[in-house]
């Protein structure tokens, strides 16, 4: 009974059974709790993996919408951009360089579609080819993808 109340200035931590059980202390009340108990290591398990997974420097930024003439409204470049253009702006938006997600948003066949991530490719957006996972997406924001498109449109390159 001595030491809990040199710690805590009232008794009651002789209570206490273990790991994750703690007293909490609030409004004038102490008040036993339990939860979780995840030890330095565990935790630091836990950091090494989730620093492994795809970062994202830039906040995430909508896509930008542009209104048509009847009201509605186009994503991923607007009327006028190239299909290049309006999966380039879809596989940044979300950041998936899924070829078969490009084939169901776009209705458009593998073969399209390969060729279009191919190009995204040369581009510097996407990666390269990883076996049958989905390539990884190297520009983070709407911005960073608009000066690509700039850059590309002032060599005089030409996409799909």
């Amino acid at each position: 009974g001595r030491v809990e109340q040199t710690v805590l200035d009232q008794p009651g931590a002789n209570n206490l059974i273990g790991r994750g059980d703690m007293l909490f202390t609030g409004e004038g009340t102490t008040e036993r709790v339990q939860c979780a108990f995840v030890d330095t290591p565990e935790i630091e398990q836990l950091t090494e993996y989730i620093s492994q997974q795809q970062s994202y420097p830039y906040p995430y930024e909508l896509p930008l919408v542009a209104e048509d003439s009847e009201g509605g409204s186009e994503t991923f470049g607007g009327p006028g951009g190239s299909t290049f253009e309006q999966v380039a702006h879809f596989v940044v938006s979300t950041g998936q360089g899924s070829t078969s997600k490009i084939q169901r948003t776009f209705s458009i066949g593998f073969n399209r579609a390969g060729r279009l991530m191919d190009q995204l490719e040369e581009a510097g957006i996407v990666g390269p080819v990883n076996g049958s996972k989905p390539r990884e997406v190297y520009v983070q924001s709407e911005t960073e993808l608009e000066k690509i498109l700039e850059q590309l449109k002032a060599q005089g390159k030409k996409f799909d």
